[in-house]
């Protein structure tokens, strides 16, 4: 087996790869390798893990994004250098496809790999093309200019048009994707303080109208969300936890009885040091449905006294407020691993650090202890046990305020080709081990 530039891909690499990410402690990465102590090479095709404790999630979590890369290009980086590294020349894998010529912001053309280890691929070149906007995709598809759109690039508005295209098939199903609206509560960030009150983020749940979202953002392609797995991983979703209710009454009894006063008769409730209460209520600019979530949350909670005007800014944008705790409410939507281990290693303690995923602030020593029992948990039922548990502490605390469960849509000419539906997740990648009919 060797990677696409004809160089080995063996046990030897796989182990260099390991360690490699683990002495770097590459941020984000290194969350997916802890209780891994070191990897070695027994020989070319057996590679042996050294843990600190057995685990049970070592196929479908802990190796998952533990890429095996071709030491030649990245032994001489350095941690800093590795985050920064961006030379496309060196996209070199032991995929199907290798990439044989990239443009910025316009298109990326994949070739067959000749020698890819499962066989030569059944698709012979693959065109990734990128749009200026929505419309643009959806014509593009429409007068037949491309033949797919995957899963996660398709705009729900453009649905409608094509479900009334012949020609046109739309395949969807359950996503390990949703939606939430990050709370922060951290003592440390600019947030005000009435965010750390529970009463507080309990009424901001109850003001948000879920199937509204659904209906206008998601053209009807999901389902409300309540509790942080989604339902797409099966007994891992806690189905104890209720559907969150739209109900402006209660929040505003709730809100009431704790005090939150409108003494001036503004519209907007006062804390409990007499500052109004408006909050900072953000979203990215990737998708033109971001904008329409944040106002359908602004809407409730102006009907609670709150007041939050939306605001966009770029995702880098964000992602340094995050970093610095430097906002009050952010939407953000997660496509996320098919196990379970990842989403709950985000509110542990470790992740509030500098580059980790824990935007809220929320820590406990009580719920990374769960984390960690549920990683080395030495059996499935014992495990789901666990992470219904930390699903329960997540609903309570509210660290996240679950929006939505999207489903995966993607769209392709039937008049051409014919791919599998049981995927709509990843048509493209379905296609490469079951194959596909073109169509004339």
């Amino acid at each position: 087996m060797t990677f696409s530039d004809g160089t080995p891909c063996t046990a030897v690499e796989a182990a260099w790869s390991i360690n490699w990410i683990l002495e770097n402690e590459l941020p984000a990465i290194i969350t997916y390798l802890s209780n891994v102590i070191k990897a070695d090479a027994i020989d070319a095709t057996t590679l042996q893990i050294t843990l600190s404790q057995p685990v049970n999630n070592m196929i479908s979590a802990k190796l998952l994004y533990v890429y095996i890369m071709p030491p030649h290009v990245w032994q001489e980086l350095s941690a800093e250098g590795i985050m920064s590294y961006d030379d496309p020349s060196v996209t070199i894998g032991a995929g199907p496809y290798r990439m044989t010529e990239y443009q910025p912001d316009e298109y990326m053309i994949l070739q067959a790999n000749e020698n890819y280890w499962r066989g030569r691929p059944p698709i012979d070149q693959i065109i990734y093309r990128q749009f200026a906007n929505d419309d643009a995709l959806i014509q593009a598809l429409l007068s037949g200019e491309i033949d797919l759109v995957t899963a996660g690039s398709l705009p729900y508005s453009g649905i409608a048009a094509l479900e009334a295209d012949p020609n046109i098939k739309i395949d969807s199903g359950q996503a390990y994707q949703f939606s939430e609206l990050s709370v922060n509560w951290t003592p440390d960030g600019t947030a005000p303080a009435s965010l750390r009150d529970p009463v507080v983020r309990k009424a901001i749940d109850l003001s948000i109208d879920r199937e509204q979202i659904i209906t206008v953002a998601y053209a009807g392609y999901g389902q409300v969300g309540n509790a942080l797995i989604p339902p797409a991983m099966g007994g891992f979703h806690n189905t104890d936890i209720g559907e969150i209710p739209y109900d402006i009454t209660e929040a505003n009894r709730l809100l009431d009885e704790a005090g939150y006063k409108d003494s001036n008769g503004d519209g907007i409730r006062e804390d409990k040091d007499g500052n109004p209460m408006e909050y900072r209520l953000m979203t990215d600019d990737t998708t033109a449905y971001n904008f329409r979530i944040i106002q359908i949350i602004s809407d409730g909670l102006a009907q609670i006294g709150i007041s939050a005007q939306p605001l966009v800014e770029s995702t880098d944008s964000l992602i340094a407020r995050q970093v610095d705790f430097d906002y009050d409410l952010i939407h953000w939507e997660w496509y996320v691993d098919a196990d379970p281990h990842f989403l709950t290693t985000v509110f542990t303690c470790a992740e509030t650090q500098d580059g980790g995923w824990n935007d809220s602030g929320y820590c406990d020593p009580e719920y990374d202890k769960l984390v960690e029992e549920q990683a080395t948990a030495p059996t499935l039922e014992e495990r789901e046990q666990d992470i219904w548990k930390i699903q329960e502490i997540v609903a309570t605390e509210r660290p996240w305020l679950m929006l939505a469960y999207e489903e995966a849509i993607s769209a392709y000419r039937k008049d051409r080709y014919e791919f599998d539906p049981r995927n709509p997740i990843a048509t493209l990648k379905w296609a490469l081990f079951y194959g596909f009919k073109k169509i004339g």
